[in-house]
């Protein structure tokens, strides 16, 4: 009877060691760490879409707010149209939303008469014909209305109202060094005018925007 050499038996013990499946408490951890592994990717993946999705939100909001600006010219511009349209400025004139005397404002300057809900008269100071609603014609150029409300007032920086008095209005603080029609220099100065517009746009937003001019 043959015996097995010892030298192959060793080998043959070996190579069934080599061969035989990981112990179940190996296999568990190797599980555990695929588990992990799995949640931190899934992790990842939320963080950045979420970061993605704020990104694009905030981009819009920029867009949104910039065309809101370009927009405000529309109403700017009505009010300058109005300023020099003839009517008596030493006075309020309801006819093209004008004070002839400063508003009251908040603390950030926005005058009191455009807060509120719909300030379509801007507190009595003006015409309900004057507000510049574009939610439904469509902008200068396109077919697509901006979806905006716009309202403004129009109030000279003055205690009073009357003829312009330099102690009683406020005037530029660089007056014009040219000269009036015949040549000479200028003898009285003019007031300065303050435009106020505020801008109701798409899903509640709302802008508020000034200039102030000498007439």
């Amino acid at each position: 009877m043959n015996t097995p050499h010892p030298l192959r038996r060793s080998n043959l013990t070996n190579s069934m060691r080599k061969h035989s499946p990981l112990p179940r408490r190996q296999r568990g951890i190797i599980m555990v760490i695929a588990l992990i592994t799995l949640a931190i990717m899934m992790v990842g993946a939320v963080a950045a879409l979420r970061a993605m999705n704020a990104t694009l939100t905030g981009a819009g909001n920029v867009g949104m707010k910039r065309d809101m600006g370009n927009q405000a010219e529309i109403a700017l511009r009505k009010a300058m149209v109005g300023l020099n349209s003839g009517v008596a400025l030493t006075s309020n004139a309801t006819s093209i939303n004008y004070s002839a005397t400063m508003l009251p404002t908040t603390p950030e300057g926005i005058p009191n008469a455009l807060l509120g809900t719909t300030p379509t008269t801007v507190g009595g100071l003006g015409a309900a014909s004057n507000v510049v609603d574009l939610t439904a014609a469509p902008a200068y150029g396109t077919a697509i209305a901006p979806k905006v409300t716009m309202y403004y007032v129009i109030d000279r920086l003055c205690r009073a109202t009357g003829d312009m008095d330099t102690g009683n209005c406020l005037t530029p603080s660089n007056p014009s060094q040219g000269t009036d029609g015949s040549g000479g220099i200028p003898t009285t100065s003019k007031p300065v005018y303050r435009v106020t517009v505020r801008v109701d746009g798409p899903r509640g937003s709302q802008s508020f925007y000034q200039a102030t001019l000498s007439n």
